[in-house]
């Protein structure tokens, strides 16, 4: 925790999924011509995508020059509150300020944070602690090293994605966790849940909120964060099980099963997703089995070839 942010200000950054670098100097390319640069592990892979011009990098200190960052309170819990980078960049994913009443957890990242927000974040904190930056997987590393730096807390990720964490930078391991297990609990009502997936790792946010002291006008049942673990359908009912969303290849049955089974024993109402208006409220467990039932039946499995009990 004590080595400066300043000094990732110039670290390569990928345009297309925003994750940083440890080096300062990666190459772009055009496509057709790969050997002149330098790819993004992430992006060729076959769950994320390399942009058809080719790969193109920036630097923390260029965002800075031509982006902003917002924070947003959810309308219908304001102790919810969107991290938005303006305009979007990268894959656009909003990270959230989840406020407890034990303690803040962020949860996801992004390619960059604004010293104003910076500030706002750690004025809001002030009275409880910041429990850290909880990762769901590795398409939303973003920034996270410097972020944790800028912010004071450390950074949690399943171990089984850290084959995919690209700073291998010194004195990194102060400041990122790779926790063991199925899940990881932050404070009371707070628990990290690996689902596995789209990537081994994938994890969710599971927030309790019958363990915060009552307020009029706020909800008190559960809340599931899904990130990219599950999508959210456009009608905001239906759920969608991905290996690759931009690549639309679905996950086979077994995970999506094995993805069911980590989330039946938690009670959640309400389901927020990675990108502004990507929202389902009310009875989200049982939206979450009844699409999974759906969406493996329509890859023609048969009711007799799986279980998903409620």
């Amino acid at each position: 925790m004590s080595i400066s942010a300043d000094h990732d200000d110039n670290r390569s950054i990928c345009t297309t999924c925003g994750i940083q670098y440890t080096s300062t100097n990666r190459r772009p390319y055009r496509t057709g011509d790969e050997e002149s640069g330098d790819g993004c592990v992430i992006c060729l892979d076959e769950r994320q995508y390399v942009a058809p011009t080719g790969q193109n990098w920036t630097t923390w200190r260029k965002i800075e020059e031509d982006y902003k960052t917002e924070l947003v309170s959810e309308e219908k819990d304001r102790r919810v509150v969107r991290i938005m980078t303006e305009p979007s960049f990268g894959i656009g994913q909003t990270p959230f300020v989840v406020n407890s009443y034990r303690g803040s957890v962020i949860w996801d990242c992004q390619a960059y944070l604004s010293d104003s927000a910076v500030a706002q974040i750690l004025a809001s904190t002030a009275d409880k602690p910041l429990l850290g930056i909880a990762i769901s997987h590795p398409h939303f590393y973003g920034s996270s090293v410097t972020w944790a730096r800028k912010l004071g807390c450390k950074v949690f990720i399943s171990a089984k994605d850290k084959e995919w964490f690209v700073r291998d930078d010194r004195n990194v391991a102060e400041v990122v966790e790779f926790w063991e297990g199925d899940r990881k609990v932050f404070a009371d009502g707070l628990t990290m849940i690996r689902c596995g997936g789209h990537f081994p790792g994938s994890c969710v946010l599971h927030w309790d909120r019958s363990f915060e002291p009552p307020e009029p006008n706020l909800p008190t049942t559960g809340v599931v964060f899904c990130s990219d673990t599950f999508g959210i359908g456009s009608d905001h009912s239906k759920i969608s099980f991905m290996y690759s969303y931009p690549n639309m290849i679905p996950l086979p049955p077994w995970d999506i099963q094995a993805l069911w089974h980590s989330l039946r024993p938690f009670a959640f109402e309400d389901i927020y997703g990675a990108w502004p208006g990507n929202l389902s409220y009310g009875e989200g467990r049982s939206k979450v089995l009844k699409s999974a039932r759906r969406f493996i039946e329509m890859e023609g499995w048969t009711k007799g070839e799986w279980k998903l009990e409620d």
